[in-house]
């Protein structure tokens, strides 16, 4: 693979403090390149670098850095699942075809409950349902047209100071 490709996986970042924000994971990988994308879990991050090289140097310089205020050792690897991206688009697709609900995960569920991701939601249409499981949520609309502009202009955009990651269900 030519170095300057797309990685076709996202980098694994895990242990790290549950309080860390993802401006500063951010911040930690783009010292090695750009970042397209990145969703952020609890004590965990899945990084998505623009270039192979850059995510190989990371990958390398920072697997077991002492990192955030309990000096944790990072653990940072290639992901394992491969990840299929929308040509140019910079985002992850499910390839789920659009549907009336949608899946929605990297909100922060201790700041974010099933009223908030409804009025978030509800300027792109009527949404009828929101069900929330622990640390993701499933959003349906009434109308397709709906669900579908609702996920084009979501998907990728910041919620609490999170990345959101929505995708059809």
């Amino acid at each position: 693979m030519h170095k300057l490709a797309r990685p076709d996986r996202p980098i694994f970042c895990g242990n790290f403090e549950y309080e860390a924000q993802e401006r500063d994971v951010v911040r930690l990988f783009e010292t090695f390149g750009p970042v397209d994308k990145i969703e952020m879990k609890e004590g965990f991050a899945f990084v998505y670098m623009r270039h192979v090289c850059d995510g190989e140097a990371a990958v390398a310089a920072l697997h077991g850095w002492e990192w955030g205020v309990q000096r944790r050792r990072l653990k940072v690897e290639w992901g394992k699942v491969r990840a299929v991206w929308a040509v140019g688009s910079g985002h992850r697709c499910s390839g789920s075809p659009p549907s009336h609900k949608l899946f929605v995960i990297n909100f922060d569920p201790s700041r974010t409950g099933e009223q908030e991701l409804w009025r978030y939601f509800s300027p792109f249409g009527r949404v009828t349902r929101v069900q929330m499981v622990r640390n993701f949520a499933f959003v349906v609309f009434a109308d397709l047209r709906d669900a579908v502009a609702a996920q084009q202009r979501t998907n990728g955009a910041i919620l609490e100071g999170r990345t959101l990651n929505v995708e059809f269900s």
